[in-house]
């Protein structure tokens, strides 16, 4: 099977497992899961977006500075939410989703809620997402996965939580998936028409090469949500390794429906036109 890439499409991160037609820009599967070969392979991408990270604008530093003087001078906790959201939209805009993640904590520790930990958690799992070092990404799926926990701690039916819990146990504990696998599972048996569960369970079932399976979860996704352009990209990896070329042709289509980027757009086109 070929490697994992990632790709654009709607401002939105495309996980694809293995599309040899889709522009290879990345390394990770949809679990976020990083393979040692993808990191040697990558080295230089991972050179350059560190470097890329490090390039801030005078005027984005200046902002950083006074949104964290702010945050000091704060002394109520609405104004230490406002300059930490602050913070965490700047540090997103700079690829510093660690630092994102950092602050997100720590107002989560003054306030504790449900609402501050999840939006904790959910930057946790983006920084782990777009990290390349194997440390890094470790440390920060590791740091996600307690963060969903407190979300669960107060309050135990939070299925996003749950769903990005089994994600994450899935891809920090390579050699035993299965638990990972059921709490995403456990999810879609709450609430069949989960949409995010299903799909990561689609891809699960991609990863282990259990197509007609991987399917069935896809296809569910795509009834409940026909733009999503995630779920119509597995289907098409899954109907060309089954052999069915026009169903790959029609799920391509309906990804060329949606506002996708003219980059991607031409790469389907051609995608399409290939298949005999």
């Amino acid at each position: 099977m070929l490697k994992p890439q990632i790709i654009i499409v709607t401002g939105a991160i495309v996980l694809v497992a293995g599309l040899f037609f889709l522009p290879k820009v990345v390394v990770k599967n949809p679990s976020g899961m990083v393979t040692q070969e993808s990191l040697n392979n990558k080295k230089t991408e991972a050179t350059k977006e560190e470097s890329h990270t490090m390039e801030i604008s005078e005027n984005q530093k200046q902002k950083i500075t006074l949104f964290k003087k702010n945050l000091l001078k704060s002394t109520s906790i609405q104004e230490q939410s406002q300059w930490t959201d602050s913070l965490i939209v700047s540090f997103k805009a700079i690829n510093q989703w660690d630092s994102a993640a950092n602050y997100a904590e720590k107002l989560s520790n003054k306030i504790n809620n449900e609402a501050t930990w999840l939006k904790t958690a959910e930057t946790y799992f983006e920084a782990f997402t777009f990290a390349l070092d194997s440390t890094k990404i470790r440390t920060l799926g590791q740091k996600g996965y307690t963060a969903y926990e407190k979300v669960l701690s107060l309050n135990e039916s939070n299925l996003l939580a749950q769903t990005k819990m089994g994600v994450l146990y899935k891809s920090l504990n390579p050699q035993a998936p299965m638990k990972g696998i059921q709490m995403v599972s456990a999810v879609v048996k709450k609430d069949p028409k989960n949409e995010l569960a299903l799909f990561y369970l689609g891809t699960f079932f991609a990863e282990r090469g259990a197509f007609p399976d991987a399917i069935d979860r896809l296809e569910q996704v795509v009834a409940i949500n026909p733009k999503n352009p995630d779920a119509w990209i597995y289907l098409a990896q899954c109907y060309e390794e089954t052999g069915k070329p026009e169903k790959v042709k029609e799920a391509l289509t309906n990804v060329l429906a949606l506002d996708i980027s003219p980059d991607i757009k031409k790469e389907l086109e051609k995608k399409i036109k290939s298949i005999r």
